[in-house]
């Protein structure tokens, strides 16, 4: 494991033990891991390329069960590459995810984990440009995993920006007292982050924001606890769905 290679404010290294106590601690915590050795040749181009030409754009609508906005928020523009794309256009990437990941939080933490069966959710790209930021939100699942793939210096905007407060309910809340965390192309994150609302910051400088989240569950909290609307609200409704309503 590497000596925590986020570039991080005001927060100590993280260690396994101080992550497993997380979930129940007054402060958000997460793994760190330095995994560009365990990644193909040419990786980084491949991935901003698929975030160049399948990003697919979304209004987030508030409010939702997941969503931490204050009430002055009516929408949020995201930008994402969907899970099927995923998928479909980078099988090597799926591999790491249900195999190498897994192991590392597995051997790091000695808790077992799940890959997400539903493709469509399991792995998704998001995508930052110009001045839009991701929501402000709670997770569903109970291990998140990034993948950093373009670098973000303190300055540059694009910081993931995560609260202690558990019950803060929006951005300007979360500022008051969070953990930041600057995204290290290669360096891969794993945090519990069902109780502390988090948003990613908009860019300051000109450039492309490109990371890979990854949703894994666990026995105590399996995939069947997702909210039944939480695919409707990120992704917009299925053609089923619009069928049944014209």
């Amino acid at each position: 494991m590497s000596d925590l290679a986020a570039r991080i404010d005001d927060h100590p290294d993280t260690t396994p033990s101080d992550f497993l106590a997380g979930a129940a601690s007054s402060r958000f915590s997460w793994l760190s891991f330095d995994v560009t050795a365990a990644l193909p040749p040419g990786w980084r181009e491949e991935l901003i390329h698929v975030g160049r030409t399948d990003r697919v754009v979304k209004n987030l609508v508030p409010p939702h069960s997941t969503s931490r906005e204050g009430s002055d928020v009516k929408s949020l523009q995201i930008m994402t590459v969907r899970g099927a794309t995923m998928w479909e256009r980078l099988p090597w990437f799926i591999d790491l995810y249900r195999g190498y990941f897994r192991e590392l939080y597995e051997e790091a933490t000695g808790r077992r984990i799940h890959p997400t069966r539903d493709r469509r959710y399991a792995v998704v790209m998001n995508v930052q440009e110009g001045t839009d930021r991701y929501e402000c939100h709670v997770d569903t699942n109970p291990v998140e995993a990034l993948l950093y793939v373009t670098d973000h210096p303190k300055g540059t905007g694009g910081e993931l920006v995560v609260a202690n407060n558990v019950d803060a309910n929006s951005v300007e809340e979360v500022d008051k007292d969070c953990s930041v965390i600057y995204p290290i192309s290669g360096q891969l994150l794993f945090f519990d982050a069902r109780r502390f609302p988090h948003y990613v910051r908009a860019l300051t400088k000109p450039a492309l924001r490109v990371a890979v989240g990854m949703n894994y569950y666990t026995d105590a909290c399996p995939e069947q606890t997702r909210p039944e609307d939480m695919n409707e609200y990120l992704y917009g409704k299925t053609r089923a769905a619009l069928r049944q309503q014209s």
